[in-house]
């Protein structure tokens, strides 16, 4: 495994916007003289390095979250999207942002990242100018300034629209001229910036690269990516074939790995179908280090497991307790329910309600029917506390707009398979789903995991009846995040860890956008159809019609990237910018139905003979809302005055 070093080599010049006296301060604060840096090439290229960790993985915006990779970047993301959902009665409470409570006009959503820019503009100035190293290096470094300045921008304008594209690096004599900077003033403005600096990148990036450092196909498969982004925002097409020219190239010139949980911390950190990752070793990562590991594992003790009377105790096989995690982010039904099931009598990929061995031998019911708490299975713990499908939670904080139970079901009495309820859901699954969700009756770190009514890992194992007290809400965990060489979820445990920024497989995925935009099926669903088979070893789409394909495409993205980096949130937006069949029938720009909805989890019964799917309702948690105004987040407001204080553009995003 590789890592990205990092050297004390930070800021070299902030430009705040804490400041009463500047809107950015242009004094320089530097621990090595530039001359020194840029003496030789292998202290420039530490240089180089250290830009990566400010653009990829600091927290230089405002916001815990940071920009690509990091502390939370993933899971935070993905649970203001219908895969995953934030929830805990410990005190980290449930998500606000997907309620729309927590963002306001002060919000900050990385509007100032001079910092990281000017590591950007000093490699791309610095390189330039050398007189000791050789063109090619001078050219690849440059290169990779302008690929990593091109990355803070499109962060900026998938989230904000608007940005200060500060492209020199501004010295003490320059402070009027920093002042004096203008923000883009148009979406289009913005994102042609942004374009051109992933193309002049993509011109001087080596084809080849080591693990942690961009390629020409990292900064292409970038470009798809922005580019698609500025189409559903401008509609000008100009995007369109521009997002199609690069991702052709990616996808004709590099390969999908063959075994998708492979490619996340699992057996190949260096992957070949990883195009840009950030890298931890293992002396000085721990499981605490990340929201992607602390907070994805459950707190389960073999006390908390004793008094529910669980048929299957945890074996804690490695000494101490297995799991001593903080979980607040899960998976939810919804995600679970886009993974495709391949039907036993026909081989035809299918929703699990849909196939033959479900229709054969269970009964779907009346949901509405459900009506009262324990109608579908109950007992009591030895403390004297009921568990209960449904609880009575399960009938508080709904959704009224949509309906309180979605699926219900129970295995027929007479019936041809012998399989139980979970086993009959859960088998013969597109292969990412075992790569991504721990579900009843599954594997983890060496123990058999039972979220079903009573299980060692379910919803009511703990003192709550409807979970979230360091445990699930909604009957899954994560697995996609997590090493599987982990001893146990404990936060002092230290391991090698990666995050995933850039694959080839999202190079497929833009090009089947691109050409659903342009309205050509055949192409969409040969580009899908990549992904959907290689990793999800499913029979390929059949897709004809451009609805069809539509869905298809919708579905493959969501199980490809989810809890990747926050990319299945902006592809929502975008797919409400388009509007008809990539949201739901709605025209363009109209709130984006799936991340208003409620998401939901599954109940499984004692004898895994019923289940019931139904809202998540804890902490309210089931009242998402979308209104058109977060298409953009707001520009901070602070920022804004600080610019009106000195007679600068000003202008806040509309509705904020």
């Amino acid at each position: 495994m590789k890592k990205i070093f990092l050297i004390s080599l930070i800021g070299l010049l902030s430009l705040g916007v804490s400041s009463c006296s500047d809107p950015l301060d242009t004094h320089p604060t530097e621990f090595f003289d530039e001359e020194t840096v840029w003496s030789s090439f292998s202290t420039a290229n530490a240089f180089v390095n250290a830009a990566y960790s400010a653009v990829l993985a600091d927290y230089d915006n405002g916001e815990s979250t940071g920009m690509w990779a990091g502390n939370g970047s993933a899971v935070f993301w993905e649970c203001r999207t219908p895969n995953s959902v934030w929830c805990s009665l410990v005190g980290e409470g449930t998500d606000g942002f997907s309620l729309e409570t927590s963002i306001n006009a002060y919000s900050d959503y990385g509007v100032n990242h001079s910092r990281s820019l000017r590591k950007c503009n000093v490699i791309i100035e610095k390189a330039a100018a050398s007189e000791v190293m050789s063109e090619e290096q001078k050219t690849m470094l440059v290169a990779e300034g302008k690929f990593l300045r091109a990355m803070v921008f499109f962060d900026q304008a998938r989230k904000m629209g608007r940005f200060l594209p500060i492209r020199q690096v501004f010295t003490e004599s320059d402070t009027l001229a920093a002042k004096q900077l203008a923000m883009t003033s148009t979406l289009e403005e913005g994102y042609d910036i942004i374009v051109e600096d992933f193309e002049d990148a993509i011109a001087g990036l080596p084809e080849f690269s080591s693990a942690g450092r961009a390629n020409k196909y990292t900064a292409e498969t970038m470009l798809s990516e922005a580019c698609l982004q500025a189409y559903a925002y401008t509609k000008q097409t100009k995007y369109l074939d521009r997002a199609i020219s690069a991702a052709t190239d990616v996808v004709e010139n590099k390969t999908l790995s063959p075994n998708y949980r492979d490619i996340f911390n699992i057996g190949n950190s260096t992957d070949q179908e990883i195009l840009l990752g950030y890298y931890y070793l293992e002396e000085d990562t721990y499981v605490s280090s990340f929201c992607e590991l602390i907070d994805i594992g459950p707190n389960i003790q073999v006390t908390d497991t004793e008094p529910s009377m669980c048929p299957i105790p945890f074996k804690n096989a490695f000494g101490g307790a297995t799991f001593m995690g903080w979980s607040i982010f899960f998976p939810t039904q919804d995600l679970v329910d886009q993974y495709l099931v391949v039907d036993d009598a026909t081989g035809k990929a299918l929703p699990w309600w849909e196939t033959s061995q479900w229709k054969n031998n269970v009964d779907d019911l009346d949901p509405e029917t459900v009506t009262t708490p324990g109608q579908v299975d109950s007992y009591n713990r030895s403390t004297g506390e009921p568990r209960r499908i449904p609880s009575d939670q399960d009938f508080a904080n709904l959704n009224a707009a949509y309906p309180t139970f979605d699926h219900y079901a129970e295995l027929k009495a007479v019936r041809p398979d012998t399989r139980n309820i979970s086993e009959l859901m859960y088998q013969n699954r597109d292969k990412r789903f075992y790569a991504s969700v721990v579900y009843d009756q599954s594997e983890w770190f060496g123990e058999t995991i039972e979220t079903n009514l009573q299980g060692n890992a379910s919803i009511g194992v703990r003192d709550k009846e409807n979970g979230g007290w360091y445990n699930t809400v909604t009957n899954y965990y994560w697995r996609k995040t997590v090493p599987e060489d982990l001893k146990n979820m404990f936060y002092a445990t230290q391991t090698d860890y990666h995050f995933c920024i850039t694959r080839t497989a999202m190079a497929y995925l833009n090009l089947a956008e691109a050409y659903l935009c342009k309205k050509n099926v055949t192409k969409a669903v040969e580009a899908l159809n990549a992904t959907r088979t290689i990793h999800g070893g499913l029979p390929a789409s059949e897709a004809s019609t451009l609805e069809e394909a539509w869905k298809d495409y919708m579905r493959e993205r969501n199980v490809e990237f989810c809890s990747e980096s926050g990319y299945t949130y902006f592809s929502y937006l975008r797919w409400g910018k388009y509007g008809g069949y990539a949201n739901g029938g709605a025209p363009e720009g109209d709130i984006v139905k799936a991340l208003e909805s409620p998401v939901h989890k599954i109940m499984i019964s004692r004898d895994r003979s019923k289940i019931l799917v139904g809202q998540v309702t804890t902490l309210g948690a089931s009242n998402r809302r979308f209104t058109t105004r977060r298409y953009l987040l707001p520009i901070a407001q602070n920022f804004l005055n600080t610019r009106e204080a000195y007679d600068l553009d000003h202008e806040q995003n509309e509705g904020w």
